[in-house]
């Protein structure tokens, strides 16, 4: 046998044991050879089945006709993707009837040797083929009780949602999930599996699976660029599996000729009508640009573009499209690049003579260094929630106060692990959208969230108390002093000690002062270039320590470092008996920005000790400022900024979107609505 030829290797499933089959799988695959495979049963095996499959030297797809129904790649479900792809969105037995009439069927799930599940409304099971008296796999072959269907909220008799796939009419059809093809001699039979009514079915062409399959869009995107550059489908198959490979996805079978994917049936046929459209990109300050007509697009499935130049060994890069449309792609092994491009839209039509521009931009080194910092923050920060929430209740607080921000916490954490391990971004091979852009509506929430925080941490410090440093837990580790360039408001010159998470690694600032004590409790970060050296992201405090009842008290802020987002910060004064209360509204922190606050105090409120908190949130940040005030007794020629009315003061009337009045708890509605 030469390398490169092609190889239909015929499958005795009588005889053939499961070492053996094995075996000359990766014997084949020493030659590069694409691969065929086809079952032969002495039972079922019929001459007509075999010319179908082997018979066409080419096959057309009407790419109108596409369907791809891929429930377990997100990505390939999202709202912008192609209409003909994310398919599996559209759950209902009337879209999945029109799915299965499709020329082109792309199919990925849970799936095994005889049955596979592609959502609620379609399971492919081969059930049927089971005769009486022969040793049943799975208990529904003798009692038609089908305990999948209890996972969908049916009845275990109920046939809904289950089709035969002899019934399937696709010219190509690709089942992707574990184990579609029985390895002969396991203990699953060909003779009652889907492999089997596949072989039995109208479809012209087929690829299946052999042990693990979690193959990426990515793969499948190298699939159809290579049929539609012409390539045998065996070819494809081979440099899908090497794609799958490469980007460290799961198999079982170290072939790449046949594992994950397989060909069942003729490797040499190829495949016409997928759209294809080579483009030469424009180099540009920010990478290259790759710019095609609109009209390429008109279809549900989009179009494939390749750009030149591009090769496995370039990568990585991101992609994004001028006008905001989904793109994906990948690099292949064969040197070529390609990108899977949306249409305008359900609604939208071609622009007559319009481009669509794709910008390629090389990958940050690490682009989830950020989102896994976001992580620990998260983490710590909810055992601190739940110190804040134990003590306002204990001290006579509301009960639920910090019920919905620990549960909205609770679920922007599990969304930003999501980000912080997202696979696609350490993928050379992968072409995908920047990180930032598809984390944009997580990071609007996280915004939204941390505007929330800092307000309900006001609202609770006069009942917790100012020293809020006392509630994380475990107590963080000494690391290092911290110098400051600018001394406290009362000039002495201010003492930070750096203090490390033992288990995060993550960095907090404690701020002091000889005079006037502990004033904040800040994050912190590492100074580049100065090894073991730590510096806070926030500073700030009041401007006088004492104030006149009837003036305002004015805080200073200024954010150094840390997030590179908007930041919020809300400031509570009270007494010590804590019978009266002033919080400011919350305001904007801008990145490395100095800002104003300005607490009113009432000009009745108690002359002596007061304290006072700011909480500064800036995304999964939380920084305190705290410190003691002294308001001094009302002269004749104190000026007057606020009425003696109440004791809350009229912050109420500038209150921002998300904002609650005090000791009103924080509702889900409230902040995303």
């Amino acid at each position: 046998m030469r390398a490169g030829e092609s190889v239909l290797i015929l499958v005795d499933q009588e005889t053939t044991p499961p070492r053996e089959y094995i075996q000359t799988l990766l014997a084949v695959d020493h030659h590069s050879s694409p691969v065929g495979i086809v079952p032969i049963s002495k039972r079922s095996t019929r001459l007509d089945h075999l010319v179908r499959l082997l018979g066409d030297e080419t096959i057309h797809i009407d790419i109108s006709r596409s369907r791809f129904r891929l429930t377990e790649t997100a990505e390939a479900n999202l709202p912008s993707a192609p209409p003909a792809l994310n398919r599996a969105r559209r759950n209902d037995p009337a879209s999945v009837a029109e799915d299965l009439q499709a020329d082109l069927l792309v199919l990925q799930g849970h799936a095994g040797p005889v049955d596979a599940g592609f959502g609620r409304s379609l399971t492919l099971c081969s059930r049927h083929l089971h005769r009486p008296g022969e040793s049943p796999v799975f208990p529904c072959f003798d009692t038609d009780q089908c305990f999948r269907q209890k996972l969908h909220g049916r009845s275990p008799s109920s046939v809904e949602g289950l089709f035969n796939p002899m019934h399937l009419t696709a010219s190509l059809a690709v089942i992707d999930g574990c184990g579609t093809i029985p390895v002969p001699g396991s203990i699953f039979n060909y003779e009652t599996s889907i492999a089997r009514c596949v072989m039995e079915s109208q479809v012209r062409a087929a690829v299946m699976t052999h042990g693990v399959s979690a193959s990426p869009l990515s793969a499948l995107i190298v699939f159809l660029g290579t049929l539609a550059d012409g390539c045998s489908l065996g070819e494809a198959v081979r440099e899908a599996n090497h794609h799958v490979r490469q980007v460290g996805s799961s198999t079982s079978i170290n072939a790449e000729a046949a594992a994950p994917w397989a060909v069942l049936g003729n490797p040499d046929i190829k495949v016409s009508g997928l759209p294809l459209i080579e483009s030469a990109p424009r180099p540009t300050e920010l990478g290259a640009e790759c710019s095609v007509a609109e009209e390429f697009f008109d279809s549900p499935f989009g179009g494939l573009v390749s750009p030149l130049g591009l090769s496995e060994g370039s990568g990585p890069f991101d992609a994004a499209t001028l006008d905001g449309r989904w793109v994906r792609g990948a690099l292949s092994a064969r040197g070529r690049a390609y990108l899977w491009i949306a249409g305008p839209g359900p609604n939208g039509k071609p622009k007559a003579g319009g481009r669509v521009k794709v910008l390629l931009s090389e990958r940050p080194e690490d682009p989830t260094s950020g989102w896994r910092r976001r992580c620990k923050w998260i983490q710590a920060n909810k055992v601190l929630l739940h110190g804040m929430a134990d003590t306002f209740a204990e001290r006579g607080g509301e009960e639920d106060h910090f019920t919905t921000l620990i549960s909205l916490w609770d679920e922007i954490g599990r969304e930003a692990e999501l980000a912080a391990f997202a696979a696609a971004p350490h993928r050379r091979q992968s072409i995908s959208p920047p990180l930032a852009s598809r984390t944009e509506r997580l990071d609007a929430r996280i915004t939204a969230l941390a505007r929330v925080t800092a307000r309900t941490i006001a609202v609770a410090a006069p009942v917790t108390g100012a020293r809020l440093s006392r509630l994380w837990s475990p107590p963080w580790l000494p690391a290092r002093a911290v110098r400051f360039s600018e001394p406290c408001s009362c000039g002495c010159p201010l003492v930070g000690e750096a203090r490390r998470h033992p288990l995060l690694g993550l960095v907090r600032v404690g701020v002091r002062c000889p005079a006037c004590g502990p004033v904040g409790d800040v994050c912190g970060e590492r100074v580049a270039g100065v090894p073991g050296a730590f510096a806070p992201t926030v500073v700030g405090g009041p401007k006088q320590h004492a104030v006149p009842a009837g003036a305002a008290m004015e805080v200073r802020v200024r954010r150094l470092g840390g997030e590179e987002t908007e930041g919020f910060a809300s400031a509570a004064l009270f007494e010590p008996f804590r019978q009266r209360r002033v919080l400011v509204h919350v305001e904007d922190v801008q990145s490395l920005s100095t800002t104003d606050l300005a607490v009113a105090i009432p000009a009745d409120w108690p002359p002596g000790l007061s304290q006072a908190v700011v909480a500064v949130v800036a995304g999964t940040e939380i920084s305190f400022l705290d410190f003691d005030i002294i308001v001094q007794s009302r002269t004749a020629d104190a000026p007057v900024t606020q009425d003696s009315s109440g004791s809350s003061a009229s912050w109420n009337r500038r209150e921002s979107a998300g904002v609650h009045p005090l000791g009103r708890p924080v509702r889900e509605a409230d902040l995303f609505t």
